[in-house]
């Protein structure tokens, strides 16, 4: 059964006062080894299993997921709290696009937008005849071969307009071996690839996936192919946690008409089991 409003409401304020003090998981984690050493809390136990879901997990095939040691629980909440404070400098699109940030991907539902920091890149770069679309690079972005816990490449919000509040944010990294990064503490961040994007030349943003190089040109874009660039989510913004599986690509109450209020059912899925 979802949490009656008014215990969501507290639950909120509690969590909105600790990242107001700088921390929220951590301490929490402690707390839960003190009182409860034998399970864990819900971001360090989480559920799935290995599949393909054609976005490169066939690399999990075969795996669960599950409950992680207290020394990985202890170091990925530390992880997530840093992740946190670092997001929630920019809490709308606006804030984030008044700082700098570039939509990337609109709003799509599972997911939210995509925002980045472009840093120097430009259409210089990508349309320039020497830029590989086959083995794309970003210089001057930290979208690269660096996995940095504390700074996601990619932050999350609700919907295209500038007061969007931010529900989730995501990390995509480089590897030149065919698998995925090491990544957080444990093994429950499952990362997945987008074998090819097709992104416009005039803005660079993403319209289309998986589509023919003809099919993207006629639409005044330019493919990208990106399946040496992995990317995981995580879905820790209070208020937008999803439970069963902290590290989940799509978060259910992001539907494709936009975010869902608190009486939709999804409330159940992404609460469901903690």
């Amino acid at each position: 059964m979802r949490p009656r409003r008014s215990a969501r409401l507290l639950a909120l304020v509690g969590a909105m006062a600790l990242v107001t003090s700088g921390c929220l998981y951590l301490p929490a984690a402690q707390e839960h080894q003190e009182t409860m050493p034998d399970t864990r809390p819900w971001w360090c136990d989480s559920t799935g299993g290995g599949h393909d879901d054609g976005h490169g997990s066939d690399h999990y095939a075969g795996v669960t997921k599950g409950m992680l040691s207290w020394d990985d629980c202890l170091e990925v909440s530390g992880q997530l709290d840093s992740a946190l404070r670092w997001a929630q400098q920019w809490p709308t699109v606006g804030d984030a696009e008044a700082a700098g940030f570039h939509m990337s991907v609109p709003y799509v539902g599972g997911m939210g937008t995509h925002h980045t920091e472009p840093g120097t890149f430009g259409p210089d770069d990508y349309m320039s005849p020497d830029y590989d679309p086959h083995n794309p690079t970003f210089p001057g972005t930290r979208i690269d071969d660096v996995f940095d816990p504390r700074r996601p490449e990619f932050l999350q919000y609700g919907g295209n307009g500038d007061s969007a509040e931010l529900v989730g944010m995501s990390w995509y990294v480089r590897t030149d071996d065919g698998m995925p990064p090491e990544g957080f503490a444990g093994d429950n961040d499952w990362w997945h690839v987008h074998q090819s994007l097709c992104h416009l030349e005039s803005t660079f943003m993403v319209v289309g996936e998986d589509m023919s190089d003809a099919q993207c040109e006629s639409i005044g874009g330019i493919n990208l192919y990106l399946d040496d660039y992995w990317m995981v989510h995580a879905w820790i913004v209070p208020g937008w946690e999803h439970e069963p599986d902290v590290f989940i690509n799509h978060h259910p109450c992001l539907l494709s008409s936009g975010p869902a209020d608190e009486s939709h059912s999804c409330w159940d899925m992404a609460h469901g089991g903690h």
